[in-house]
């Protein structure tokens, strides 16, 4: 087959469909993540400052020392992870004046940080809650039972409390868990990028 091109050279000479990226394209990327950044953690200050009124009261109205301990120890959870929150995951600004590639490397940076705060909410987020939640289950139990209620009755509802407070912190750290598998992807997909 004389005056065709040969395969190789059909291969060589294909148009490439790339993806394109422009420097205000990473800007963009960066600058809309460190926004919705932004807004997660004022939602969690202003459900903080409203866990610490609520925790404030039960301190006042709670009968029985278990109770009012471990509401104390829920407003110093709710202080704790509100740092831990601004310490490990506030937003941070988009650089001005950053070349392409310096904007990669922060948007990466940022991403890498946000996601290694989600990976460890067990231990910064969740724990810290787990002994004023436990004492104020106890102090219920052991201290207090609502007038007209069957011990027996009363004891079911404890247990179904301790049971929902359990599955929640356990949806809490799955969904977190899965908010860093996303964060990686997106990591995956900058990594890829930068090889390009």
């Amino acid at each position: 087959m004389t005056g065709s091109p040969d395969i190789k050279t059909l291969w060589q000479n294909q148009t490439v469909e790339g993806t394109i990226v422009t420097l205000e394209d990473i800007r963009g990327r960066a600058a809309k993540f460190q926004r919705r950044i932004r807004s997660r953690n004022l939602g969690e200050y202003i459900a903080g400052a409203f866990g610490v009124a609520i925790f404030g009261l039960y301190v006042w109205y709670l009968p029985g020392w278990m109770m009012k301990l471990g509401s104390v120890l829920s407003i110093a959870a709710l202080l704790l992870v509100t740092w831990q929150l601004h310490r490990r995951g506030r937003a941070r600004g988009v650089p001005d004046g950053a070349t392409a590639v310096g904007l990669l490397a922060f948007h990466r940076a940022e991403l890498a940080r946000q996601r290694e705060a989600l990976r460890t909410v067990w231990l910064w987020y969740i724990m810290p809650f787990v002994p004023g939640a436990a004492l104020i289950v106890l102090g219920r139990y052991f201290q207090h039972h609502v007038p007209g209620r069957t011990p027996a009755m009363d004891h079911m509802i404890i247990v179904l409390i301790a049971i929902i407070m359990v599955l929640a912190c356990v949806i809490i750290g799955l969904l977190n868990m899965w908010g860093a598998a996303r964060l990686q992807n997106r990591i995956d997909e900058l990594d890829k990028l930068r090889t390009e």
